[in-house]
């Protein structure tokens, strides 16, 4: 999508988003989310992490969308967006059996779902005159769009066709980063992180040093939170510091959007290349994140390095892209990470085993991350033991 229609569907999506309304119901929601979650991997001998977050991350996507809760219509919409999704970067061969067909095929199905939830909506927007909270974007688009004297309506075919690209990026990106996160803090245990403080290898001693500097800082909030008898809200997790320091590196480092495709609509110069109108470029976020010229000792990970650096400011930091097509989910991003590794880390020991990241043709675990937990209830170590 181009032009006006994109600028203001992203503006109208992003002001959603951002709204204070809908910053206190996700909250919420995402809280329980993570806590039926975790809660079930008390009795799992070994989690895959990779897959654990997915199951957060699709309820609270479609719940932003669409306000569908647990249910069959999520177990369906979960089970034909997986076949969906495995097509997206395929072969393109489209016949029976082939994987690009059967992805062709789960993404009909979607589309019939989802505009079913749409058609219903409208009709029951029509029946009422209230005009009440916009809950989802659902709601947004049809109050903006689906007017029955509006000159500006939209097929129904388009607002479900928007709802379910919005699905793509939203999925695959936010539970590779609470994966990688938990991959990142891993690789850092406090024993090793003495031993290379007394050799002197700072850079090393400070990435092995962070899992109990964040613990302590989420350590710190859960107890004003208990003693005060207060409920979180969207602020607590986002003053996190040093939380948002790691998700900040893990961003950084994963480079779980490692680039994107954009089409010349004209000739642009460019650093003085000429890049003639209708040619593609691929604009490749990983270089900016590992240059060495924009952060030092880009292969290591570094929560510290936001402390004092300005890339965030200065294009530097690409992993919501930028511009016109800044990702408007960004903040709901970082909530969903924040609220998922602070619940993770004041509940859970853990320990993680060895897996690789793979890059090609999407970026994930090669094992899906296996890791085996240990509840603080459970443990003879106790929490102050593991701060100190």
């Amino acid at each position: 999508m181009n032009g006006n229609m994109q600028k203001k569907l992203h503006a109208l999506i992003g002001g959603f988003l951002r709204s204070p309304h809908f910053k206190s119901t996700i909250t919420k929601d995402i809280e329980s989310f993570v806590k039926l979650t975790l809660s079930t991997w008390q009795d799992m001998d070994l989690i895959l992490v990779q897959e654990e977050t997915k199951k957060i991350t699709f309820q609270v996507l479609v719940k932003v969308l669409m306000s569908v809760g647990p249910g069959q219509d999520l177990d369906f919409l979960k089970k034909e967006f997986e076949e969906f999704i495995k097509g997206l970067i395929c072969l393109p061969i489209k016949f029976p059996g082939t994987r690009l067909y059967k992805s062709l095929k789960a993404k009909e199905k979607l589309l019939k779902m989802v505009k079913k939830i749409v058609e219903e909506r409208k009709i029951a927007k029509e029946r009422s005159d209230e005009k009440g909270n916009i809950e989802d974007t659902v709601d947004l688009l049809l109050r903006e769009y689906g007017g029955a004297n509006d000159m500006q309506s939209l097929p129904l075919d388009f607002i479900s066709g928007n709802i379910l690209e919005m699905m793509i990026p939203g999925e695959e990106t936010v539970p590779m980063a609470m994966t990688l996160a938990v991959k990142f803090l891993s690789d850092c245990p406090r024993s090793k992180a003495i031993d290379v403080y007394l050799t002197c290898n700072l850079f090393t001693y400070l990435a092995l040093t962070c899992l109990p500097t964040f613990l302590k800082e989420n350590m710190e909030l859960k107890r004003h939170k208990t003693e005060s008898c207060e409920d979180y809200n969207w602020t607590d997790y986002m003053s996190l510091r040093f939380t948002q320091n790691v998700i900040n590196e893990t961003l950084r480092m994963a480079n779980i959007i490692n680039g994107v495709w954009r089409k010349a609509l004209k000739d642009v110069e460019i650093k003085g290349n000429l890049i003639p109108q209708g040619w593609c470029v691929l604009a490749s976020f990983t270089s900016v994140h590992m240059d060495k010229e924009n952060y030092d000792n880009p292969c290591h990970f570094d929560p510290w390095r936001w402390e004092k650096t300005v890339a965030a400011v200065n294009n530097c930091f690409t992993p919501f892209g930028g511009g016109q097509r800044l990702c408007p989910g960004l903040e709901l991003s970082r909530l969903e990470i924040s609220i998922f590794l602070h619940h993770l880390v004041t509940t859970y020991r853990w320990t993680a085993e060895k897996d690789d990241i793979v890059y090609f043709p999407t970026v994930r675990m090669r094992r899906k991350l296996p890791t085996r937990v240990t509840s603080y209830r459970n443990s003879t170590t106790t929490i102050d033991d593991d701060e100190d």
